[in-house]
């Protein structure tokens, strides 16, 4: 699997799960609480943050038909509201890099590609909704750094479609994310398997971009090979805005990302072999021969003299079928080991 890399990173196989706080618009259209959600993912060992970069006109028609007529849009004034000014996405990638964390967002228009690409993200992630964005996606990729893409709601042949048109461009940085454009999603509609998928057809980074309650799916994604995960972030989910209701409050957030180092480290490498700390066990827990009875010399050997007990500091207990028949070379008393230079 190819690997990509983002800011000091390397994403892919093997690789630490790159884990995304995703801040969405839960800050709520202030440029103080932006940055606070960002030092609180740092705080929660994110490797990176995720902001929202569009304009209510970039986005939305600002009418929409009902009834036989276009009336106006009623997202269009809340969109106005949580759009991200221009200026902030300077100062806020310029706040995440004092603080180590990568600054990420999802431009959702030409202009704000652009912008993301004048300040500087090393990556950039394309909204599930912009997967068939044909001309967003050829610009972006024309930047020629890493993109990560969400499928939520896609068939596999429109994911297929979108890498092409990325690597039309002569763009091979590319991440996929399987998710669920659901806000809430139930978690028989995770369908994490699909990751495999993905994989399997692409061998590209796979991960997950998840909106369940709790950590559950998203633990569950990095078992499955998932290199990224991606979550909402807030300080309450009592907080009004659209992203706050399903998005990880910062102790949980803080969980989740011990949870996933601490399986990293419990996945391994796949080798089936003991560790240093079980060889003590491999002599502890196993067996090996002992005299049942005490063994004259000269005594023809029979299975029925030997008991197989712990610990194994002797013969395998398979070896009681190579003793049968050989003659005890020395007095054996019982209880006492058995090793091969007792027959003969």
């Amino acid at each position: 699997m190819k690997k990509i890399k983002i800011g000091d990173r390397l994403v892919g196989k093997e690789e630490l799960t790159f884990i995304i706080a995703e801040i969405g618009s839960n800050h709520d259209g202030s440029l103080e609480r932006a940055k606070e959600l960002i030092q609180a993912s740092k705080e929660a060992g994110a490797d990176a943050v995720k902001f929202q970069s569009f304009t209510a006109g970039g986005l939305f028609n600002p009418y929409k038909p009902e009834n036989g007529k276009w009336i106006p849009h009623p997202a269009y004034p809340v969109i106005e509201q949580l759009t991200l000014p221009e200026e902030w996405h300077y100062e806020l990638k310029e706040y995440a890099d004092s603080i180590g964390i990568i600054f990420l967002s999802a431009p959702f228009d030409p202009d704000r590609a652009a912008l993301l690409h004048k300040v500087g993200v090393p990556a950039f992630k394309v909204a599930s909704g912009d997967l068939t964005n044909e001309p967003l996606l050829k610009q972006l990729a024309g930047y020629k750094k890493p993109l990560i893409i969400s499928t939520g709601a896609a068939y596999l042949g429109e994911v297929e479609r979108a890498i092409e048109v990325i690597r039309n461009e002569g763009n091979e940085e590319i991440a996929i994310l399987h998710c669920a454009s659901l806000y809430p999603p139930r978690f028989e509609d995770s369908n994490i398997r699909a990751m495999a998928t993905l994989s399997t057809a692409f061998d590209l980074p796979v991960g997950y971009s998840d909106h369940t309650p709790g950590w559950t799916v998203p633990i569950a994604a990095v078992t499955l090979g998932g290199c990224i995960i991606e979550k909402h972030l807030t300080f309450s989910r009592a907080l009004k805005g659209p992203d706050h209701p399903y998005a990880l409050e910062v102790d949980e957030f803080t969980r989740m990302v011990e949870e996933i180092r601490n399986l990293e480290k419990a996945l391994g490498d796949g080798i089936k072999r003991p560790v240093n700390d079980e060889l003590g066990e491999r002599i502890g827990t196993r067996r090996s021969l002992y005299a049942r009875e005490s063994i004259s010399k000269g005594t023809v050997i029979k299975e029925e003299m030997f008991k197989i007990v712990r610990h194994a500091y002797g013969l395998q207990p398979a070896d009681i079928w190579k003793l049968a028949g050989k003659k005890a070379s020395r007095n054996i008393n019982a209880h006492e080991l058995v090793t091969w230079k007792d027959v003969t």
